[in-house]
């Protein structure tokens, strides 16, 4: 079988802000300057974190991005007869679909957040593709090409139709693939984190300035901010 790719769009860095948002808009505000909070510390800030997860984010995954790629399956079926010498023509068939590929964290898994001066760095779960890929089967188109002494492609094209999402599946699951996603994904996570941080009054000139995320998948701590407020 042979795939194509084209990719449509990649989006995400407001998804996973929606909850924090949400959770922002409906707790009090934050404490007046002149009553700033006390500065989150290592032996403290993972464990204030997780417990205002449940508020934060009461589904158990958090979606983080959104990768729409058109995918393409070709499928071919030559057929020979005496002894090969004979060619009675080559059926080909072809799908062609748009598919939503989309990455999560599970909340609920283990987070880990250290402080480093201004820095907070962000331990974050796995990140995850959702499985099954979406189809958008409204846009789906089908070729068929029938050899000239063949009879008509249509078991190969349901042989072909089968094979979707299966394959799909393990397209989702390709460290290539989330790879192209990490950098949006590691970025909404830090914007969840950020709202998170404005909330407990602890983001901001006399609070904490950058984000640094690390996916529990990945080795080594990213050498580039994430995320840092803005002069």
């Amino acid at each position: 079988m042979i795939t194509q790719s084209q990719i449509i769009y990649i989006s995400g860095a407001s998804l996973a802000g929606l909850a924090a948002l949400a959770y922002l808009n409906r707790q009090a505000p934050p404490p007046a300057t002149s009553e700033l909070p006390v500065r989150f510390t290592n032996e403290n800030i993972t464990q204030r974190f997780t417990a205002a997860l449940p508020e934060i984010c009461p589904v158990l995954n958090l979606e983080l991005a959104v990768c729409k790629q058109v995918e393409t399956f070709t499928q071919t079926e030559e057929l020979r007869v005496c002894w090969d010498l004979i060619n009675l023509g080559t059926n080909v068939v072809q799908i062609s679909v748009p598919v939503s590929y989309r990455f999560h964290i599970h909340v609920r898994d283990e987070w880990k957040l250290e402080t480093q001066g201004n820095r907070v760095i962000v331990h974050a779960p796995e990140l995850c593709p959702a499985l099954p890929p979406a189809i958008h089967t409204d846009e789906l188109q089908r070729l068929e090409q029938r050899g000239w002494c063949r009879c008509s492609p249509s078991e190969l094209m349901t042989e072909l139709e089968r094979q979707i999402t299966p394959t799909l599946i393990r397209y989702a699951s390709d460290p290539r693939r989330l790879n192209l996603v990490r950098d949006t994904c590691r970025h909404s996570v830090a914007e969840f984190v950020q709202l998170w941080l404005q909330r407990e009054g602890q983001w901001g000139k006399t609070g904490f300035t950058q984000i640094q995320v690390k996916f529990a998948d990945e080795r080594v701590l990213p050498l580039t901010t994430t995320l840092k407020l803005l002069s």
